[in-house]
């Protein structure tokens, strides 16, 4: 059973904006302030401050990728008269990039847990959601995505960056393709009010990174050689060691090793 206001799709309006520090910054002052509601998006051509998960910067040259925040109203994602969690949101966001991204580069694009997103054990694109609450009432998410697109240099990031014009050679025009994000997103969104967090969260293990690999992690500072089995409705991470236990772990617990 869908929530109301899904007649109101993300991207709209679409703002450009030259300069800034961060479009999760902007857009949400934006929407403290009452100048935007759900749909609205905030393509940055250069963004100083940029942010990516557990405190990052997200650098990119002016002008070559999607730096785009888009607002998301939690009460437009009811399914069954149950309201999201945020980890669900997370990873519609998450699919909805991974489909844009996959369109172009491929069947060799993955969702890297939480939501970044790779080609090949490149890194395409990141994800930033950012919620804002008042008292136990979850009112807005910020939904920040960096998209590699036409950058071919990424200084110390060279061999752990892609773009699109590194896989396919094409140069791209980045507002349009800013824009059809915003659709495999409400495509994603729409998926999750008809069809329910099941059908989001099958569709994000289906495109897992690593996922049935063995693959080294620190959990909590211990190092581990551990299977990826998929991830849980609550956003955790469950893997599997030598002996076949398996454990779920948080975001901020596990460290990706080499």
């Amino acid at each position: 059973m869908a929530s109301v206001g899904l007649n109101t799709p993300l991207g709209l309006p679409f703002t450009e904006l030259t300069e800034l520090d961060s479009t999760n910054i902007y857009a949400m002052n934006q929407v403290k302030t009452n100048l935007a509601g759900h749909g609205a998006a905030f393509l940055a051509q250069k963004q100083w401050a940029g942010k990516g998960q557990m405190g990052k910067v997200w650098e990119a040259e002016s002008g070559q990728n999607i730096l785009l925040s888009v607002v998301l109203d939690p009460k437009k994602l009811i399914f069954n008269g149950s309201d999201p969690d945020p980890s669900i949101v997370s990873m519609l966001v998450a699919v909805g990039t991974f489909n844009f991204f996959t369109r172009y580069a491929g069947d060799e694009t993955r969702i890297k847990w939480p939501n970044d997103i790779y080609w090949r054990d490149r890194k395409a694109a990141g994800i930033l959601i950012e919620n804002s609450f008042r008292g136990p009432i979850w009112q807005w998410s910020i939904a920040g995505m960096g998209v590699n697109i036409n950058q071919t240099s990424f200084g110390t990031e060279l061999n752990k960056a892609v773009s699109l014009k590194q896989i396919t050679g094409k140069t791209y025009l980045v507002k349009d393709l800013a824009v059809e994000l915003c659709k495999h997103i409400q495509d994603a969104m729409d998926l999750l009010v008809t069809e329910g967090p099941d059908a989001i969260i099958t569709l994000y293990n289906n495109a897992l990174y690593k996922k049935g690999e063995l693959v080294t992690v620190a959990v909590n500072k211990v190092i581990k050689s551990v299977t990826m089995c998929r991830v849980l409705p609550n956003g955790y991470l469950e893997i599997e060691n030598e002996n076949g236990i398996k454990e779920s772990v948080a975001l901020g617990t596990v460290k990706w090793l080499p």
